[in-house]
């Protein structure tokens, strides 16, 4: 996060007085829902798509409803964290801590008793990862709270590299959901300042993103069916964001394997010039040209993390519809961060 981390450098140099934790609960600024420490739930699609595609509604509303209050803790949360970032706001940034100190308090998301809780929590203790990344960058945290805060985040994160290396399924292990999980751990390694995690993260994107192909299709996506774009979208978020997140720590995220991810990156609009070329390769037309979808902002909000970095007209142009870019996942408003 190229622009956190060097606010936060900034920031570290200047004197500042710590931020004061607050009693459990009692965070004014942010409305902190109960933690949410158990995540128990099936899949959202039906046990008959064998390419995952084809929703279960009961199913998806299930899911939908378990990790609700988190999705809705992370909406507030990276609301914050964006005002910290951006402005430089000590007291966005004490909001952001002290309502993390609660979930860590609490052991949130730590007991996860099945594979779906398991293959969807990267996700969220990463976006909470990221907000508190933004909060660093704006204020000098409290030692007992960043200790608490971070130490959580930590065993979080372990508890993931070692599930998606040991008990994933072949097609998680290597996919969107794997993807997620090395910006998880890419956003923790940052903000606790631990080299394994980044290490694994790095590790996580070149086995993710060497499988595209020489159009940047990536192998895993597009084996779900009508949904293979939006995977290939989906996938290509966290390994752009957390490419980008270890660039200042000497990982070669984009160079790899010939470019890898610049090819997965282009192979993005260039599916929307010619949505033949998807079909042909899932064998399906797409949601996206039968209607059945429409591509929202969200989903391209990882660009401009991208054109932080890299002159791609050909991006910017696809994108420039669909500003701002945000995606709470992604740690919010992303021209905050970027």
């Amino acid at each position: 996060m190229k622009r956190i981390l060097m606010t936060g450098a900034l920031f570290a140099a200047l004197p500042a007085p710590a931020l004061l934790a607050q009693e459990a609960g009692d965070v004014s600024c942010i409305e902190v829902a109960e933690p949410v420490v158990s995540l128990d739930y099936g899949s959202r699609y039906t046990d008959e798509s064998e390419d995952r595609s084809d929703l279960d509604e009961a199913s998806n509303d299930a899911v939908d409803a378990a990790l609700g209050p988190i999705d809705d803790f992370i909406v507030a949360l990276t609301g914050k964290a964006n005002d910290a970032a951006r402005d430089g706001d000590a007291e966005a940034a004490a909001c952001v801590v002290d309502a993390l100190a609660v979930w860590a308090e609490a052991d949130a998301i730590s007991d996860l008793e099945s594979m779906n809780a398991n293959l969807s929590s990267p996700s969220r203790f990463g976006a909470m990862a990221l907000a508190y990344l933004q909060a660093k960058s704006a204020a000098e945290i409290d030692p007992d709270q960043a200790e608490l805060i971070e130490g959580w985040l930590v065993e979080r994160a372990r508890h993931a590299t070692q599930w998606f290396d040991t008990e994933a399924p072949t097609m998680a292990s290597q996919n969107n959901l794997r993807a997620w999980a090395g910006l998880a751990a890419a956003a923790v390694g940052e903000a606790a300042g631990n080299d394994y995690l980044k290490a694994w993260a790095h590790t996580t994107f070149a086995l993710v993103a060497c499988q595209a192909d020489e159009d940047g299709a990536l192998k895993w996506e597009m084996e779900r069916g009508p949904r293979a774009l939006h995977y290939q979208i989906h996938a290509v978020a966290p390994l752009v964001v957390g490419g980008a997140l270890l660039q200042d720590d000497g990982y070669p995220t984009f160079e790899m394997c010939d470019g890898a991810v610049h090819r997965a990156v282009e192979f993005i609009p260039a599916a929307f010039d010619a949505p033949g070329m998807v079909e042909e390769k899932a064998g399906e037309p797409q949601t996206f040209t039968t209607g059945e979808d429409e591509l929202k902002s969200f989903e391209l909000a990882w660009a401009e993390a991208y054109l932080s970095l890299f002159d791609a007209p050909e991006i910017e142009a696809f994108v420039e519809e669909y500003r701002p870019l945000g995606n709470s996942k992604l740690g919010g408003s992303q021209s905050a961060l970027w």
